[in-house]
């Protein structure tokens, strides 16, 4: 419950969630396996074109894939090269409350900076069972907790993430990615009294970034293959130049829309295009396979933004 812990914790450690917070995927190798070597240069280019966090792995990195010990392995190898230049946010959503915060326990130790957690979502649960699951989290660990507010599980309304916020110690922020996200984010904004709800970040690859952030998001958790032009717009937007920061985003829309329709495969694909990992695998279940007409599609989107890349090879 409320105490003064939370404040405490500010005061020992700077944590500042502010701005585009890359999600990297996870690779795999032909057979499945998880490819090492491109998963270091994947963290790698995430903090080094322009990210302001990292966050994996979660659902762009197929976490619902990855055994316990290769979501460990990803933890502690973002947390190693990562070393502190960026603040770290793992995903801890399992298949049971316990099962949550096991991982979440181990992310702390392992020195992230944050989690991030869905409430375990394979039978139909209800708000009180979802305030018990934070909770839970909340009282085991000392770090702060990130809700993500996603349809696949069970959507929370603003009132109901604004009483996780106040009533719980370390729930201090939100993934808001439920259908009419943005509304949701301003009525959280309103209802939030001082220092329960730090922040709000959008989703949906940053679809409504410049939307989200005139309604006052402190962030956004993209995936991290576009993280220099997502950073190039964010930064825009905090320098007050709107026209210019549209301008870039009308750009990439037509790639943002591509990939709401295959997802992760055209993640990867981007990646393999840009030079950061060996291959496209994706695991099954769902996995997307792209036929030659979208890998033409994708090909010119790419060359027509690709001015636009601070990364390169």
């Amino acid at each position: 419950m409320k105490g003064d812990s939370f404040y405490k914790l500010n005061i020992n450690k700077n944590y500042n969630f502010r701005g585009i917070f890359g999600i990297p995927v996870t690779p795999f190798n032909t057979d499945d396996s998880l490819d090492k070597k491109s998963l270091e240069k994947i963290i790698h280019f995430t903090i080094e074109n322009g990210c302001n966090g990292i966050v994996m792995p979660v659902m762009a990195s197929e976490y619902q894939t990855l055994t316990d010990l290769e979501r460990k392995t990803i933890i502690k190898k973002t947390v190693q090269i990562t070393n502190t230049r960026i603040p770290v946010v793992a995903g801890v959503t399992g298949n049971s409350n316990f099962h949550s915060l096991e991982l979440a326990k181990f992310s702390e130790d392992t020195g992230v900076d944050a989690i991030i957690a869905m409430a375990p979502f394979n039978s139909p649960t209800n708000f009180k069972e979802i305030f018990s699951f934070f909770e839970l989290l909340s009282n085991n660990i000392k770090i702060p907790i990130f809700i993500q507010n996603h349809s696949i599980g069970t959507p929370l309304n603003a009132k109901e993430l604004s009483m996780l916020c106040e009533k719980l110690d370390n729930v201090k922020y939100v993934k808001e990615e439920t259908k009419f996200a943005g509304q949701v984010s301003s009525s959280l904004i309103k209802k939030s009294k001082r220092n329960d709800c730090l922040g709000i970040m959008s989703g949906f690859s940053g679809r409504f970034l410049i939307n989200d952030y005139k309604r006052g998001i402190c962030g956004c958790m993209p995936g991290s293959h576009y993280g220099d032009i997502h950073s190039k717009i964010w930064n825009l937007l905090e320098q007050k130049k709107e026209d210019e920061a549209r301008e870039i985003y009308n750009r990439l829309l037509p790639l943002i829309n591509l990939e709401n329709l295959y997802g992760i495969s055209i993640f990867k694909e981007v990646l393999v295009r840009r030079g950061v990992i060996s291959g496209a695998t994706v695991r099954s279940p769902g996995k997307i396979l792209l036929d030659k007409y979208d890998y033409e599609e994708l090909k010119t989107l790419l060359e027509s933004i690709s001015d636009l890349f601070t990364w390169k090879i």
